[in-house]
């Protein structure tokens, strides 16, 4: 029986480097670039241009890191993965911080127009403390990034706000959640198993912790 292939979506101002040490640890492993977006395209609309992407007759799983988890939670909607696996992202909107949340009636994240904007969200979603000292992570924050379309980091950050999501549509979700993580708290997080210390960039500095819940997460036989 062949080996499932194995999904990964990224998050905000990432792309493939994130899942550096996960794309080589896991079999089959295929990374799903951001298809191009349009200015009308909801969080909901958007994760339908994943699917051409993913072969659907044969057995698949999806991990979703950060905003990649919000994607694959709406793609589950329309496909149907064997397994389902998130990583430092949350299930629906209610595990969401606050600030986000309340983001959404207020608007306080345009305040910040044009290139201070896209530099909030740049540095607030990969330049943290922790990754900061460890020696050539700084230059591959800045590299990833900067890969990424300012203007789709700006739909990114509106299309995070506005979600809806709720969880109730798959009770199997494996989530695998940093006790530190920043971004999104763990206090907030319903069923998740926990990595000691792991913060929002845990992908890239905790990976050896990762790899094994994500590989032991993926067994057929789980």
């Amino acid at each position: 029986m062949s080996t499932p292939v194995t999904y990964f979506i990224g998050g905000i101002a990432s792309d493939e480097r994130i899942f550096k040490h996960q794309m080589v640890a896991v079999e089959n492993a295929v990374y799903l670039p951001f298809p191009k977006h349009d200015k009308h395209d909801t969080m909901e609309t958007y994760v339908k241009k994943f699917i051409p992407f993913i072969d659907t007759t044969k057995a698949f799983n999806l991990v979703g890191n950060s905003m990649g988890g919000i994607m694959v939670m709406e793609l589950i909607k329309h496909v149907q993965p064997q397994k389902v696996v998130l990583i430092s992202s949350v299930k629906s909107r209610n595990e969401m911080p606050f600030i986000l949340t309340h983001m959404k009636y207020t608007n306080a994240h345009k305040l910040l127009p044009g290139k201070g904007f896209i530099g909030f969200i740049q540095f607030g979603s990969l330049f943290k403390n922790e990754i900061l000292k460890v020696p050539g992570m700084r230059r591959l924050a800045v590299s990833m990034a900067k890969s990424n379309d300012p203007d789709f980091l700006y739909w990114c950050v509106n299309a995070i706000i506005k979600w809806n999501g709720k969880e109730d549509y798959r009770k199997d979700i494996i989530h695998i959640h940093g006790t530190k993580d920043e971004m999104f708290p763990y206090r907030n997080i319903k069923n998740a198993i926990p990595v000691q210390g792991g913060t929002h960039s845990m992908l890239l500095i905790h990976h050896k912790e990762v790899n094994q819940l994500l590989a032991e997460s993926l067994k057929e036989n789980q």
